[in-house]
This record gives C-alpha cells, sequence and structure tokens, in this order.
C-alpha cells in the first residue's frame, strides 16, 4: 500500500512540475512579429532576483515585465507578461515610439555611466535593427532632440511605476 502511495506521489510530483521554458507566464519581445518596439525601463546592478523594471512598448499596447529571474545582462530576452497594460497608460507611452531621425543612426555617445548599481535600459527595434542604450544619465554634448526624447522617455517610466 505504502508503495502504491508512494507511486502515485512521485508520479504527481513529477507531472506538476513545469519547466521554466514554459512561458505561460508571458512571451518574449522576438516571440512577436513586429516591425517597431521598444523595450525600456529600470535595471539594477548590485541586487539578487529580479534585477529590473522593464516595459514593452508596441505599436498596440504596453506590457510589464513578469518579474521572472534571468541571467543579469539578458535584458533583451525579458519575460512579459501575457496582459496588457491599461489604455491610460499606453496612451501615455505611446509618444516613444515616435523617435527623433538621428536616434538610429547617431555614432555619437548619447549616454553616461556614473553610478554602478541602477541604469535606465532602452532597446529600439525598428525592422530589425536593433540599437541598445544602458545609462545613468544623458551626455551633456548629445544632440537636442535625442536629449528631448530620451528625458521625456525617463519622465514616462516614471509615471508607469506609479
Amino acid at each position: 500500500m505504502i508503495d502504491k502511495f508512494l507511486i502515485i506521489l512521485a508520479l504527481i510530483c513529477m507531472i506538476g512540475c513545469s519547466n521554466d521554458d514554459d512561458n505561460n507566464d508571458g512571451f518574449r519581445r522576438n516571440e512577436l512579429d513586429l516591425d517597431t518596439s521598444i523595450i525600456f525601463g529600470e535595471i539594477y546592478g548590485l541586487c539578487a532576483g529580479d534585477c529590473r523594471t522593464l516595459y514593452l512598448l508596441t505599436e498596440d499596447a504596453i506590457y510589464e515585465d513578469a518579474n521572472i529571474e534571468s541571467d543579469f545582462g539578458n535584458f533583451q530576452n525579458t519575460l512579459f507578461k501575457n496582459e496588457s497594460l491599461s489604455s491610460d497608460k499606453f496612451d501615455l507611452s505611446k509618444e516613444l515610439l515616435e523617435f527623433p531621425d538621428g536616434l538610429l543612426t547617431s555614432n555619437n555617445n548619447i549616454s553616461e555611466q556614473t553610478i554602478a548599481d541602477f541604469d535606465y535600459f532602452v532597446q529600439l527595434t525598428v525592422d530589425n535593427e536593433i540599437r541598445t542604450w544602458v545609462f545613468d544619465k544623458i551626455h551633456q554634448d548629445t544632440d537636442e532632440e535625442i536629449k528631448a526624447y530620451f528625458e521625456n522617455l525617463i519622465q514616462i517610466n516614471n509615471q508607469l511605476k506609479d
């Protein structure tokens, strides 16, 4: 009797366990067929566990990261929640899809690193071209239009957290 109980218990445990690769809790950016998207938010260097608060903005919605631990630095593979944020939050952030023309082509140093434990993360994808910035603040010599875009992104990021 005890043997049957242990076998049944073992089967229940094996069936009940799920693989982390089962994306029932969300999806990754690269799983979507999108022409334009932005992953943006905050990443934290000196922490354990979920070291980021990121958002995925598409032409139709904005999604929050699923708060699942991942390899630090592998932010482009962040898992996002299946359910989008409210239409108010999308309306607040959708202007970020209208970025300055020079943003994708600029080779100038746009960002500065000053503190090791907190950064803004921005990854812009347009027609399979990807640009990524990780910074604490915007470099003082950055083009004014690009600087205004990043300053607006930071303000929107702060409002989304509320």
